[in-house]
């Protein structure tokens, strides 16, 4: 299958919903310069796009590398990343 599309938008209303404590600046400010490096092309130490999601939190990384999980079936992804790496 493939990441589930969410906007920065609704992940942060989602994220913050779960985790009232996070602070909503940083969490936009953490998330936006993820998306930026992976507009830029930065990849994970093993080759992999990153994932924007995991990446606002553990550095650039893709999703395995985060998680240790190999399918991403039904975990979310901004869907502007995912909107570029349709696009390669």
């Amino acid at each position: 299958m493939g990441f589930v599309p969410i906007s920065i938008d609704k992940y942060i209303k989602n994220h913050l919903e779960s985790n009232p404590s996070e602070n909503e600046k940083d969490l936009r400010k953490h998330l936006y310069s993820a998306l930026e490096d992976s507009k830029k092309g930065v990849k994970c130490s093993c080759g992999n796009d990153i994932w924007v999601i995991g990446s606002a939190f553990a550095g650039n990384s893709c999703f395995t590398c985060i998680t240790g999980e190999s399918q991403f079936d039904s975990d979310y992804e901004i869907d502007l990343a995912i909107k570029k790496n349709d696009n390669k």
